[in-house]
């Protein structure tokens, strides 16, 4: 016999998380459409030099791609996408023309890296990305952070930070520091520096460029993790970090934009306590050339960042010549989920219908048939128990699987037509409502639990 098991770093998803999952995945997908972002799909599948294009992605990611290959085809040529970014540049460069721009997408689905499993970390994990394409506007970077704010929060997610840095402020940095050249490598230890700590940076930041590092000298180094610890905080962060770096045009304009993007954001309503700068936020991908974001949850940092992203103005010019600036982010289902999971913030659930309508012995199944039918023309979820069992375990399956109320006729109910009205939990049960009325006695029941379960 063939052993079960999934292959390191891959889960079977059972109800119980894929119930909550497409419950959190509706509201993002209204938080999305709110905002007037329209869905696409692109294909799991893309030409290898698609994902591994100048520019495309970090070379620890592009290290981290899956390779496909099919029967007689050629090796090399083909991969899983690593995320949903780079597909979005080729699919806007391809269809440009037909769809016009501002152009405001977003795509839910799975991506793949070779990554070493972790908690939080998988091999095939879904991004939620959101991006406007066609602009270089502000109001775009802010948008997106507010995008950010309104999913996880329609979403019941618990207490999280957005923090925000622009890429151009760090770039002003490095020119002072005379490593214009060597931001890249300098910007990727950089981004490790909640991982490996303080120290750790400035090894990476040392190392010689054959041994993967950015060749800094000691003094140099030094005044990179300098900047990047002290920058942390509100808008005062952004006057200590102008007087730092005087006239330097590439940090002006960072700081500029991110001045205007609090600004909008608060005109937005959104708390300050949930926004940030961290002026050593780099974001790993190469491709990033403006503001930054990452989100993470109070308390429960260790699990990294549940959402984001940034702008990206040269992405498109690895597949055309015109010139398409974006900015968007992404969020990470998976990771939140197992966040909240962790911190028992998820609800299970082993059903997608609210009620149970009973198969009772000896009772013409046409009944409950028909009962079910007529609350689900009505909007309400309902199962019909398939065997006529008895009745004290079809109640004992409600209960388990998460039903909340059960409909039930029994002999003396079918005469008089009436019906038996249970709440699942508490076992309450309002006897002899006449069918007449099923509809609006289900519905006015499953809004008081509603409302218990609200104020509980």
């Amino acid at each position: 016999m063939i052993d079960p098991r999934v292959a390191s770093g891959l889960r079977d998803l059972p109800p119980a998380v894929m119930i909550p999952r497409e419950r959190m995945l509706a509201a993002f997908r209204r938080t999305f459409a709110s905002f007037g972002f329209v869905p696409i799909e692109t294909p799991h599948i893309e030409r290898m030099e698609v994902l591994t294009g100048k520019g495309a992605g970090s070379d620890e990611v592009l290290r981290q791609i899956f390779e496909v290959t099919n029967r007689g085809g050629t090796p090399g040529e083909l991969a899983l996408r690593f995320d949903l970014t780079v597909p979005l540049a080729r699919f806007v460069a391809r269809h440009v023309d037909e769809l016009g721009v501002p152009f405001k997408r977003y795509a839910i689905g799975s991506v793949f890296r070779g990554e070493r499993p972790a908690k939080g970390r998988f091999r095939e994990f879904v991004q939620c990305d959101f991006d406007t394409i066609g602009t270089e506007s502000v109001l775009a970077d802010a948008e997106i952070a507010q995008v950010i704010h309104s999913a996880l929060e329609g979403a019941v997610v618990l207490d999280f930070t957005i923090t925000l840095n622009d890429r151009k402020i760090l770039d002003g940095m490095l020119e002072s520091l005379e490593l214009s050249g060597r931001s890249g490598l300098v910007l990727r230890a950089l981004d490790k520096l909640s991982k490996i700590g303080p120290e750790g940076v400035v090894d990476e930041l040392q190392k010689e460029h054959d041994q993967g590092g950015a060749g800094l000298n000691s003094d140099q180094a030094r005044s990179v993790l300098a900047f990047a610890e002290t920058g942390r905080g509100g808008v005062e962060v952004l006057r200590e970090a102008e007087a730092a770096l005087g006239s330097n045009p590439h940090a002006g304009q960072g700081i500029a934009n991110l001045r205007t993007v609090l600004d909008l954001l608060d005109a937005a309503g959104i708390p300050q306590h949930r926004i940030a700068i961290d002026l050593g936020l780099a974001r790993g991908l190469d491709y990033y050339t403006g503001i930054v974001f990452e989100t993470t949850v109070k308390g429960w940092e260790k699990f990294g960042s549940i959402a984001s992203g940034g702008r990206y103005d040269n992405l498109a010019s690895l597949f055309t010549a015109r010139r398409l600036p974006g900015v968007g982010a992404s969020i990470g289902l998976d990771r939140l989920l197992a966040l909240l999971d962790e911190a028992g913030q998820l609800k299970p659930a082993a059903t997608t219908a609210p009620v149970l309508v009973a198969n009772f012995p000896g009772i013409d199944p046409v009944i409950p048939f028909r009962m079910a039918a007529r609350l689900r023309n009505a909007g309400i979820g309902a199962e019909v128990y398939p065997d006529p069992i008895q009745i004290g375990k079809q109640m004992g399956y409600g209960s388990s699987r998460g039903h909340k109320l059960a409909v039930i006729v029994g002999p003396d109910e079918a005469i008089r037509e009436v019906f038996n009205l249970r709440d699942l939990t508490s076992r309450q049960e309002d006897k002899g409502l006449s069918w007449s009325v099923l509809e609006d006695s289900v519905q006015s029941a499953l809004q008081i639990l509603a409302q218990e379960g609200h104020q509980s």
